[in-house]
């Protein structure tokens, strides 16, 4: 079988002309900045991971096709200018500000009267788009919130907002020039609400029924921790309140550049290798991978020809860091699949996205030592940072630690993965 690839190279460079579409509506102008298809993990993912809400759960692997986003939040300019004076809910005295108090429908009827005067598709983006949008798509950098590490730098939000919107592009943009993604107002998305699942198709759109709709990327008067990347929040379609707007979306169905959306790579693969079977999962993280159990010892013997230093428990450890290269090279030999031992980093992404489960209480007592050892070093390693910088590395989730707890431990039960 076939290695899935997540990423295919475009056979020609895109035009100037589909980068961005500038749209005058009545002397009002606006851009809509290109978003290129793409996968990426949805959800919980690592950088948003420390708070305790359940509703962005589970991360998951998300495909979608090319599409267009506002550069900012529909403004009560432009509201006027689309819907004239019978239908004005924009404020008075603030043109560039983040319309309010309009509804999905109110939403709905914008987005129908702007098709009429400019011939363009336009309606609300998705709920997988806007966030797809919000990391910077193809070129995100990971952020926790839209465009940087601290949402005061790129969003207004409490309580530095002053419990009031502002005009937009004030802050720092994101990685597609995306302005106010984080803050300001709350921004409609075109889903109901529904719980995330592993498997969606591409191009999801939400569930077909439901009371309440999709809000997305908080608000002026919501605090930082209400403003992650990952935090969904959703209201009945009638709701009109100052702290929602929206942002407009468009694809366009002529699209020279558009390629068809790839198929979702399958949540579990199983691999034979000399009449054994072995599990892997999907790990959604910012590069998919799939990543095994732990590697038995028969299996072990079954490759290797001989029985691991630690031949007394059913999973295989104790083996030397070339012992374990040069057993993921033979399995990758005889499955013909590029398998490769699986680091720590890897498997901490895996317990994080509750792909596989940590090590059992007894694996954790047996490598205590060596876990102590290790920390020790780093301490030593890192006394100018932990000066310069005030880490504590006491705190096992640190993420200093974490970023450099990567020692070989042969104590660790050995597992392989597969990239996308």
């Amino acid at each position: 079988m076939a290695v899935f690839s997540l990423s295919a190279k475009r056979p020609k460079q895109l035009p100037d002309s589909l980068r961005a579409i500038a749209i005058d509506v009545n002397g009002v102008p606006f851009t809509m900045l290109r978003v290129e298809g793409g996968s990426f993990c949805m959800g919980a993912t690592i950088e948003q991971t420390d708070r305790d809400i359940y509703t962005d759960k589970p991360a998951h692997l998300v495909f979608l096709s090319p599409f267009y986003m506002a550069a900012t939040e529909v403004t009560n300019q432009l509201w006027r200018a689309v819907m004239g004076e019978k239908h004005d809910m924009a404020v008075s005295g603030y043109p560039q500000h983040p319309v309010s108090y309009v509804s999905w429908a109110d939403c709905q009827q914008f987005v129908r009267r702007l098709d009429s005067i400019t011939g363009l598709p336009f309606r609300l983006p998705t709920e997988a788009e806007w966030e797809y949008a919000a990391r910077g798509g193809a070129s995100s950098r990971h952020y926790r919130f839209a465009g940087g590490e601290t949402a005061d730098s790129i969003g207004w939000t409490y309580p530095h907002s002053g419990n009031t919107t502002h005009a937009v592009a004030r802050k720092h943009p994101n990685e597609l020039g995306l302005y106010d993604m984080t803050g300001n107002v709350a921004e409609w998305c075109h889903d109901r609400y529904g719980k995330y699942r592993l498997s969606t198709p591409p191009d999801p759109c939400g569930p077909d029924t439901g009371a309440y709709r999709i809000v997305r990327g908080g608000s002026f008067a919501q605090c930082v921790a209400n403003t992650h990347l990952s935090v969904r929040d959703w209201q009945l379609p009638e709701t009109a309140t100052d702290y929602i707007g929206f942002r407009l979306a468009l694809s366009l169905p002529d699209d020279p550049m558009k390629e068809p959306v790839p198929e979702e790579p399958s949540l579990t693969r199983n691999i034979r290798i000399r009449g054994q079977k072995m599990h892997f999962s999907l790990v959604p993280a910012a590069q998919p991978y799939y990543i095994s159990d732990e590697v038995s010892v028969s299996l072990w013997k079954k490759i290797m020809h001989a029985a691991p230093p630690d031949n007394d428990k059913s999973v295989a450890v104790g083996m030397k860091r070339a012992q374990r290269t040069a057993f993921a090279e033979e399995c990758s030999k005889l499955s013909q699949q590029p398998l490769a031992v699986a680091t720590v980093a890897e498997e901490d992404t895996a317990v994080l996205l509750k792909v596989i489960q940590p090590l059992q209480e007894k694996r954790k007592n047996r490598s205590s030592v060596r876990s102590v050892q290790r920390k020790r070093r780093v301490n030593s390693k890192l006394s100018p940072l932990t000066e310069l910088f005030g880490v504590r590395l006491s705190q096992p989730d640190d993420p200093v630690l974490v970023f450099f707890k990567g020692d070989f431990d042969e104590n660790r039960p050995l597992r392989l993965i597969l990239h996308l």
